[in-house]
């Protein structure tokens, strides 16, 4: 009888001028070495709208806008689950910092399968490259 532990999550697909917005995971964190929509743990009595701004403040010294929900789903690794809110974020005030990853890299639509994600990105990854218009800030040619 497996026990599944249950976390919220809240990340952020940051998009400007076309690109959009990737981190390295750090030395030492779960997932070191992949690529990651920015974001984290959505906190107790928080609302994930309200998780993505904190996250992105926190990580990239940000401070977003949340621009819409693009999808929610829930994505199993090893005996934890992870429901996952995504937002696309497409304006922001500050200077974009690298708190928490080793890397920050503003890529195309188009290079994201050539970057090595963590799992629970791969679902999201697959539905904007099959429908980019899932992203109201991305001009598709």
């Amino acid at each position: 009888n497996m026990k599944f532990l249950f976390i919220p999550v809240a990340s952020g697909v940051i998009v400007k001028n076309n690109k959009i917005l990737i981190g390295l995971r750090a030395e030492g964190d779960s997932g070191a070495g992949m690529w990651e929509f920015p974001g984290g743990k959505i906190e107790l009595n928080e609302s994930s709208e309200s998780a993505i701004k904190r996250e992105l403040r926190e990580e990239l010294d940000i401070d977003a806008t949340v621009n819409q929900k693009i999808m929610k789903y829930s994505h199993r690794f090893k005996n934890t689950i992870y429901e996952i809110s995504f937002f696309e974020i497409n304006k922001f005030t500050g200077s974009i910092k690298k708190n928490v990853h080793d890397d920050l890299q503003w890529i195309e639509l188009a290079s994201l399968k050539k970057y090595r994600f963590i799992s629970g990105d791969l679902l999201l990854i697959d539905r904007i490259l099959a429908n980019p218009t899932l992203l109201n800030g991305l001009t598709i040619n």
